[in-house]
């Protein structure tokens, strides 16, 4: 069988920097190929040039086959040559309008049906159901605001759009991080998904930095590292252990999380606490401990950190930070409270897309680098610079786009930012999120590194293995109290998994302070 799709010699160069090198890539019909790499590593780089967003250099070939069996070429870099060969595209940001249906999300790729001038509202409304019925996604209504729909529909949305009509010649379909938003329950329902369109001959092309949907999903994988090919397997010829050093270059040692002691003095403390689905929790942090949160979507789990930092507004409780009460709604008290906080949403509520590496590392405070009014420059790039080294940021520079790093390289800058407060209390929200595995275990250094040097750490995560692997103590929350309690022995991923799904809480924890 002749292939779908094959790159060849492809690179990119940006200024100072190679993306790519002579990276090649075959893809085959009816198969999922798994792209994986570390932050950094030219996935991103490839899925655009694809995508006619970034233009390649010269020297690459590329083509793809039609289904009559006749090889054709590939201009890489055209948004319309990609449209020609049948490739779509669901990215990590799914691209839908929030306060549109899903009939109206649908119409907009392929345009709306129309009958004597007017939009034909049956026809356009059955063929979205019929679309989203084809890959398993019929249990919501598509006339509702697609902003109503829970994560896992909404990625469906986005995966009948870029589907539909694929008689007419889609082929490739290029899903980068697909449950990058979905929780576990929901991660399975994708997966069925994948498993209808390769039943009709259609290449996954799949990006992920979760090893174990790699192997659960795919059949070959193709590993990049630094901008260069490094090597493409069947995914049944690897285990975890040699993928995750095909990935890294080395062996990665097993790290087990910090075993510091937890003092007396309480750093961070909730009382009676409420707000969004958060429901008068109370827990105290003492220093050197690190409180993991666990729960589903819904639970409080998702609100608990922008409560205790002030980025949503309290309805009831109070809020204490090294001693300090903070008032509610108020995240510069939580700052100068001697804390710091990580957003979920590094996009959106992190970095500053407009500003430098550098910028970004020091709004959170210049006052050490001001004079008469001033901002000493010289100073200001001397501690940048320290600080990329500390946490081995990649960048070109301190004083290029903070949107030419990779995530994960973002991540490290935004804990410098929190970390150049010296924080007693660090609170994070997801601080892994859409991370790869080097990137992840760098990450979780740090904040070994925090608690060792007796800061009070809250870190809420939907990754069960990041909890295990970070704290002392997980919380479970459950319709927005605490649920239950793990500490020792019992924090482990399938305890934690049990709590988080379990109707009724084990032990009400929501009336009474938590202590180490």
């Amino acid at each position: 069988m002749h292939p779908l799709l094959r790159i060849e010699h492809l690179s990119k160069t940006f200024p100072g920097q190679v993306a790519l090198d002579d990276v090649s890539i075959t893809l085959e019909p009816g198969r999922t190929h798994a792209l994986v790499g570390q932050n950094g590593s030219g996935k991103s780089t490839l899925i655009k040039i694809l995508a006619g967003y970034h233009q390649p250099d010269e020297g690459y070939t590329a083509s793809y086959w039609r289904a009559d069996g006749t090889e054709q070429p590939l201009v890489l870099g055209s948004a319309a040559d990609a449209e020609a060969a049948g490739i779509r595209f669901v990215h990590q940001d799914l691209g839908l309008v929030e306060m549109l249906s899903s009939v109206e999300n649908l119409a907009l790729g392929v345009g709306f049906t129309t009958k004597a001038g007017r939009i034909n509202w049956k026809v356009d409304t059955a063929r979205a159901r019929q679309a989203l019925s084809e890959i398993g996604f019929d249990d919501f209504d598509v006339k509702m605001p697609v902003g109503l729909l829970t994560a896992s529909q909404k990625t469906g949305v986005a995966l009948a759009r870029a589907m539909q009509n694929w008689e007419n010649g889609a082929t490739l379909l290029v899903l980068d991080e697909p449950t990058a938003s979905l929780p576990g329950a929901d991660v399975q329902r994708l997966f069925d998904a994948i498993h209808r369109l390769k039943a009709r001959g259609v290449a996954i092309l799949y990006v992920s930095h979760h090893l174990d949907e790699v192997f659960a999903i795919a059949d070959d994988v193709t590993i990049l590292r630094d901008g260069h090919l490094i090597a493409t397997q069947p995914v049944a010829d690897l285990d975890h252990s040699r993928l995750i050093e095909l990935m890294i270059g080395h062996t990665m040692q097993k790290v087990v999380a910090s075993s510091a002691r937890t003092g007396d003095r309480v750093l961070i403390s909730l009382a009676g606490v409420s707000g969004g689905n958060v429901a008068n929790i109370d827990l105290d942090i003492h220093e050197g401990e690190v409180v993991g949160v666990a729960g589903i979507n819904g639970s409080g789990r998702e609100h608990l950190i922008p409560l205790a930092t002030g980025q949503i507004p309290t309805a009831t409780g109070e809020v204490t930070l090294n001693g300090v009460i903070t008032p509610p709604y108020s995240p510069g008290k939580v700052l100068a409270a001697k804390s710091a906080f990580l957003s979920a949403d590094r996009a959106v509520q992190g970095v500053v897309q407009t500003l430098t590496v550098l910028e970004n590392t020091t709004l959170g405070n210049l006052t050490k680098h001001t004079k008469f009014g001033r901002i000493l420059k010289k100073n200001e790039r001397v501690e940048v610079k320290t600080w990329i080294e500390r946490l081995r940021v990649r960048t070109a520079g301190a004083e290029v786009p903070i949107t030419t790093l990779s995530g994960g390289n973002q991540q490290k800058v935004l804990f410098a930012r929190g970390l150049r407060l010296e924080p007693t209390a660090l609170m994070l929200d997801e601080p892994t999120r859409g991370i790869d595995v080097g990137a992840k275990e760098e990450i979780h250094s740090i904040i070994d590194n925090a608690a060792a040097n007796g800061a009070a750490v809250l870190v809420a995560s939907t990754d069960t293995d990041e909890l295990v692997r970070l704290s002392s103590r997980v919380i479970i929350l459950r319709n927005g109290v605490i649920a239950a309690e793990l500490t020792g022995a019992d924090i482990t991923s399938e305890n934690i998994e049990h709590a988080q799904l379990q109707s009724k809480p084990a032990t009400d924890h929501s009336s009474h302070k938590e202590s180490a």
